[in-house]
């Protein structure tokens, strides 16, 4: 009985020690599997979806502007609470609006719409939309921890109506998401994607 306790408290060291080692690669593990983000080459129609209209404005504009996608759609009708402490009732649609046009994108090709307040209610708006135009592939931008789960929501869905969709995430900047345990933003970020994992795994 000693020698197994013996035996078993070794392993668990030595387990212990390699967990230690390969602390980086494990963390930066948790990180990459969250992150999902596909190579395209031209897409008409890019959908920026709520909840971080600095951070998803500044990749639409971004594409924007590199000629990768001509189109950006706003969506998000929650207000967010800091701008609700203001006594200000503008929609996370309508901030992405505003960002979108402070990086340069031309009026003209942005389109607002002040709907969803969950991913799932944006995914299902967005493929009703996407069937009412007749529109076959299109892009959609949220934040780089949240891509896993939009790729989920979205991908097999769409598929189904014969519509291919791309996935592009945008950097926080708040922290860099490769190294997410050296911030208190990337911690709760991180944190917070995994338990809305779990609760989409339940619910949906």
């Amino acid at each position: 009985m000693k020698r197994k306790s013996t035996i078993f408290l070794l392993a668990s060291l030595a387990i212990l020690c390699l967990m230690y080692a390969l602390r980086t690669n494990i963390l930066e593990g948790f990180a990459g599997f969250l992150i999902v983000d596909n190579k395209f080459e031209q897409v008409e129609y890019a959908f920026v979806l709520s909840g971080n209209a600095f951070d998803r404005g500044n990749k639409a504009a971004e594409l924007y502007h590199e000629g990768k996608v001509t189109t950006l759609v706003c969506t998000g009708a929650n207000i967010s609470n800091d701008i609700k402490s203001l006594g200000i009732d503008t929609l996370e649609s309508d901030l992405t609006h505003l960002q979108l046009l402070k990086n340069g994108v031309p009026e003209t090709q942005i389109i607002k719409f002040p709907v969803g307040t969950s991913t799932l209610e944006e995914s299902d708006f967005i493929l009703s939309y996407c069937q009412e135009k007749d529109i076959l592939e299109l892009v959609v931008i949220s934040s780089k921890f949240h891509t896993r789960r939009i790729h989920q929501v979205f991908t097999n869905k769409f598929a189904e109506q014969g519509i291919d969709v791309f996935i592009a995430g945008a950097k926080s900047s708040r922290y860099i998401e490769e190294v997410w345990w050296k911030n208190e933003y990337g911690l709760i970020a991180l944190n917070n994607e995994y338990l809305k994992q779990i609760y989409y795994l339940i619910k949906y």
